[in-house]
């Protein structure tokens, strides 16, 4: 076995054991979501196969092609139901890990940046219990890995992978809502790089957002979730902003200590926000980074969307912040790669350490909602 096959062995094995350690419950006995309480299974077993695959949930309002085959095939093991959706989703999820590893990123370029992301999307804060080893949240992994498929450098494709990777694009995208979103992202990139393949890959992508479009309005009445109160400003801040480097318990301490109100909140917030946005603005305009600006342009699309289209009327809650929280973590790493003046280069990388070590401290026992991984109903 060869240096690199021994490591990356190591490696993923390390990975699997960490997944684990996280929550050996969802492995030994029944997750803190349960599948025969879950409406897509409940439709499997009452239905065919091809029925099964093409169902579409009316509240949700739009496609899950990956959780729909995982609640078919639990379907046909009713006893082993939880557990096929538990393994399934650690396969998925390793899956996205060895993606990250092999695959020629435009930012990830080599392997200390590619375990950086890995451990990133395994531990930091937005990667919350809430979304832990369920079908249900698978979306939000492949919304993830749409992102991570937007920094391939696909001019290293050709042949049958390039043929994959776009099957990848439409698969996703079929199986999240969250990855639909990033078609207009690929068109930017198109954009920057005018040539077929670019095109073709854009092309890709508008297939699984247009069948979300059409589900959309075919459910209108069904799926009227898309509202904006003033509320998702506080929790959007706190979600996307704030926890994805200092975690949920600092946040929390201070703002108690403080006895900060909710509008306080939700002007620290704004404030937050406009300084966030100024900060971008100058680096977009300073570098003229193209990888800069799709991760910019991911960022806004995600959050914009998230915050319109999130299930509660005043509250972005933290399974909604994942992606966009990855997506910020990843601004940074490039911020970083780019940065020239020393001040800024280490406080990038201060944030970047910071979430990770917070993640690692967050990881198992003092997430907020750490009772998810003990499979406590």
């Amino acid at each position: 076995m060869t240096k690199n096959k021994f490591f990356f062995s190591s490696f993923f094995l390390l990975l699997a054991l960490l997944i684990f350690l996280r929550s050996p419950c969802f492995f030994l006995d029944e997750g803190y979501w349960q599948i025969k309480y879950d409406s897509y299974y409940d439709y499997s077993l009452q239905n065919n196969f091809l029925k099964s695959i093409l169902y579409v949930y009316d509240y949700g309002g739009y496609f899950e092609f990956a959780r729909n085959i995982i609640s078919k095939i639990a379907s046909y093991f009713p006893f082993f139901s939880q557990k096929i959706d538990t393994y399934f989703s650690l396969l998925i999820y390793l899956a996205i890990f060895s993606y990250v590893y092999f695959s020629k990123s435009l930012i990830f370029n080599n392997k200390n940046y590619k375990i950086l992301i890995i451990f990133l999307i395994l531990f930091s804060p937005p990667m919350t219990p809430e979304v832990w080893l369920t079908a249900p949240h698978l979306k939000t992994y492949f919304g993830l890995f749409t992102f991570l498929l937007l920094l391939q450098d696909s001019s290293v494709l050709n042949g049958t992978k390039k043929i994959l990777y776009r099957f990848l694009i439409i698969f996703s995208g079929l199986s999240s809502i969250y990855s639909s979103v990033f078609a207009p992202i690929f068109f930017l990139k198109y954009l920057f790089e005018k040539n077929k393949d670019k095109f073709l890959n854009f092309l890709c992508s508008i297939i699984p957002l247009s069948v979300n479009i059409l589900i959309f309005f075919n459910l209108l009445n069904n799926a009227n979730r898309f509202a904006f109160d003033i509320g998702k400003i506080e929790s959007f801040s706190y979600n996307i902003l704030i926890r994805p480097f200092f975690g949920s318990s600092i946040p929390k301490f201070f703002f108690n200590k403080l006895s900060i109100t909710n509008l306080e909140t939700i002007l620290i917030a704004i404030f937050l926000i406009l300084i966030f946005s100024i900060t971008f603005a100058y680096k977009i305009l300073k570098k003229k980074d193209k990888i800069v600006i799709l991760i910019i342009s991911s960022f806004i699309l995600h959050s914009a969307f998230v915050l319109v289209g999130s299930l509660y009327p005043n509250f972005v809650g933290g399974r909604y912040s994942v992606i966009p929280g990855i997506i910020l973590l990843t601004l940074f790493i490039r911020f970083y790669q780019l940065e020239n003046n020393n001040f800024f280069k280490y406080s990038f990388g201060l944030l970047i350490f910071m979430s990770l070590l917070i993640g690692i401290v967050e990881f198992k026992y003092f997430s907020p909602l750490s009772y998810m991984l003990e499979c406590k109903i």
